[in-house]
């Protein structure tokens, strides 16, 4: 039942005892109410968390804090009693969407009645129920009391009347379910005019943005996409979407490795959005059938920052998705991306080595390539030449000879490699290892002195040696040459500004992997949200390590072709730091929550 995996997964994330559990799930059987809402009655969990597990569990979108202004002539689409009793509140039309938030998400008759009742398309979201209930209270009091500047509707209008008049006004941008915390960046009268703008551009006949000349970056469309652009650049985003659906086209930010919904806005934008970020990167803008990749530049400020587009055609048009790099605002200093005393003093003494492998592991977007740079910051110093062959090449060093691959023209990893050792390097960096071919020949070049730095796709430090093994790659070629291997996740930072405790029971943490004398004095934090951090309450991200010095005895287990497993069981005896610890580290030191560090490390 739904209502029981609501306290698995609280029970799994160490939210809540398995007393507590038993407890609630015995009132929930008296009273048929549900669990969540058992839990938050007797204490167990917050109402924060009673939401974002709603969330989880039925798969909706969860906003916090609700907007603090909703339009009152929303107030005319659903009465006042009906909304206090069924505990729903309008939160915005877009077109002939109607968003609302509810507190009880289970009641899904409620939401039917709603789309009978407005005719139009109601897409829900899960709100705390006090909010809920403040934002009613709001609301309807606009019924019999106008506020100054916002006009009354026409006498004789009922509800049909006012929702032409909602459904007649154009689509701007839509605030998302769990995104209304962070879209106050778009969520402005200035965006709402320029999309006004840039759909009448269209709808009259002016430029679609798909012209090229000064004059065109001046075009409603031109301003829109320079909006969308600088913003998510202010915002330290990483990622941009722009999202052609059935009904309207979304625009998402990752921020904090996390995507946000910030906006939609008109179909009838759609060509001209992309047409323009096409031009931008010197595309091709008729070709709309095949996928197509690209730069351009963004200057804001003094700071300049370089944007890959890659445009995708699907079902409803062409999406575009942009990853916004900033080499200016990018750390490449060891200790600030994370690693501790000894780890960074481990993993310098492999970087003095004259010759070796460095294996850097971890999933897409564990922040490889990042630790990479920062080893290659060290190393890059007059008298020695260093060589990189990556895909793609995110940043620019000086000093530094960085080739792109280019596998459409025959330029793989393997043929650039054989390339570098006719061009008497000292130390060279593979983006990733793919293959056997590129594996054998960044072996024999650790092997025949040459300090080699690289990355794979694997789970832990052991694995990278396994995965090796599986290419193929002779074992007394790995045990000779690997130095050293890092294994890293990449969590969420508490925000400094809106921080605050957020103890746990004994049991909860000792479950964690903290010792007895460790939780006499950790007290996780969690951030409350504010406007620093967007209203997430993280602020920016920071690395788990685990760095393992591949050591004599390691290198028996190599050669004995030991199973992943048996590989960890002697890294452990060596007494290797694990990703979870390091995880519960940074929760000592008030640095990220016990969520992130569980949603990216197993017990050890």
């Amino acid at each position: 039942m739904l209502r029981t995996r609501m306290g698995q997964l609280l029970l799994d994330a160490g939210c809540i005892t398995p007393a507590q559990l038993d407890e609630a799930l015995a009132r929930h059987r008296e009273t048929a109410q549900p669990l969540g809402h058992v839990l938050f009655s007797q204490g167990a969990i917050s109402e924060e968390t009673l939401l974002k597990f709603l969330g989880q569990q039925y798969g909706l979108a969860t906003v916090h804090p609700l907007p603090s202004v909703i339009d009152p002539q929303l107030a005319t689409l659903v009465p006042h009693a009906w909304a206090t009793q069924h505990r729903v509140v309008p939160v915005s039309t877009v077109g002939q969407r109607l968003t609302v938030a509810v507190a009880d998400p289970a009641n899904v008759h409620v939401l039917d009645d709603l789309r009978f009742r407005t005719g139009l398309r109601t897409v829900p979201v899960i709100a705390l129920e006090s909010e809920v209930q403040q934002r009613i209270q709001a609301l309807y009091q606009h019924q019999d009391q106008t506020p100054a500047g916002v006009a009354p509707p026409p006498s004789g209008k009922g509800m049909e009347s006012s929702k032409a008049d909602a459904l007649r006004s154009p689509m701007t941008h839509e605030r998302r379910p769990d995104d209304l915390s962070v879209d106050s960046a778009l969520a402005s009268d200035e965006m709402t005019a320029l999309l006004e703008r840039a759909s009448s551009s269209l709808r009259y006949g002016q430029s679609d943005g798909s012209d090229e000349g000064t004059a065109q970056d001046e075009s409603p469309v031109a301003q829109l996409v320079k909006t969308i652009l600088h913003r998510a650049a202010g915002m330290g985003v990483s990622d941009v979407h722009v999202e052609p659906y059935e009904s309207a086209v979304r625009v998402r930010f990752r921020l904090d490795g996390v995507l946000h919904t910030m906006m939609t806005y008109s179909l009838s934008l759609r060509n001209a959005v992309i047409s323009r970020l096409k031009i931008l990167s010197q595309l091709d803008i008729a070709e709309r059938r095949l996928p197509q990749d690209g730069r351009l530049t963004l200057s804001r400020g003094s700071t300049t920052l370089d944007v890959r587009l890659s445009v995708l055609p699907s079902l409803h048009g062409e999406k575009a998705v942009l990853r916004l790099l900033n080499r200016a605002g990018q750390t490449f200093d060891l200790r600030a991306l994370g690693f501790d005393h000894a780890d960074v003093d481990t993993f310098l003494a492999a970087l003095e080595r004259p010759h070796g492998m460095i294996l850097v592991t971890g999933p897409t977007g564990s922040g490889k390539t990042t630790t990479l740079y920062s080893a290659l910051q060290v190393l890059n110093t007059p008298d020695v030449n260093i060589v990189t062959v990556e895909d793609p090449v995110e940043y620019h060093f000086t000093g530094i000879t960085q080739v792109q691959v280019k596998e459409d023209v025959g330029l793989g990893f393997a043929r650039v490699l054989r390339a570098f050792l006719r061009q008497d390097p000292d130390i060279v960096m593979v983006g990733e290892i793919r293959d056997l071919e590129t594996a054998q020949i960044s072996i024999r070049a650790a092997l025949t002195g040459h300090r080699v730095l690289s990355t794979l796709h694997t789970h832990d430090a052991a694995r990278a040696v396994t995965r090796l093994l599986d290419m193929g790659v002779e074992p007394f070629m790995v045990a000779s040459s690997v130095s050293v291997i890092v294994a890293q996740r990449l969590v969420r930072r508490v925000c400094a500004d809106c921080q605050r405790p957020d103890p746990l029971p004994r049991e909860h943490l000792l479950d964690l992997g903290f010792t007895e004398e460790e939780v006499a004095t950790v007290t996780p934090v969690r951030g409350c949200g504010c406007a620093s951090c967007h209203g997430t309450g993280y602020k920016g991200r920071i690395g788990l390590f685990e760095v393992f010095p591949v050591s004599e005895a390691f290198r028996s287990r190599i050669l004995e072709r030991a199973m992943a497993d048996r590989l960890k069981q002697q890294a452990l005896a060596e007494r290797l730091k694990t990703i979870r610890r390091s995880g519960l580290d940074k929760i000592k030191q008030g640095l990220t929550t016990v969520e992130e560090v569980v949603s990216v490390s197993t017990e050890d």
